[in-house]
């Protein structure tokens, strides 16, 4: 009984590591602060936007199917849709205050800024 509750009480501790992370990744997040307004051409001009379950960035929109953290980075594996064809892919991020490092599907990590509203405030 008490292997049962210890089990329990580092799987909460886990879970809530994992929140933390996923809520200060949560927002929306661009390369330069003119993409952050809407959709554009082309994925260096549209914002990422990453909620709990879901990450939209240019045409792909994904549902997020399994994630892990390690330190500060979470990772997750992601259903993406574009076009009509799906492919699950890795995804990495790690906020870092108005910073979030992002690893999309292998490619090399770059570095987002969060966007802001016009009078200053955050989206979070």
């Amino acid at each position: 009984m008490m292997a049962w509750r210890k089990g329990c009480v580092l799987a909460l501790g886990v879970g809530l590591g994992i929140a933390s992370v996923a809520h200060a990744a949560e927002s929306r997040w661009a390369f330069a602060p003119f993409a952050c307004d809407g959709e554009l051409s082309t994925r260096e001009e549209t914002p990422l936007i990453f909620t709990d379950s879901e990450i939209r960035w240019f045409d792909l929109s994904c549902e997020v199917v399994s994630r892990y953290k390690v330190k500060e980075s979470l990772f997750l594996q992601a259903r993406c849709t574009a076009g009509g064809k799906a492919a699950t892919i890795p995804i990495m991020l790690e906020p870092n205050g108005t910073r979030l490092r992002v690893g999309w599907n292998r490619e090399p990590v770059r570095e987002m800024q969060r966007c802001r509203w016009p009078d200053g405030l955050g989206f979070d």
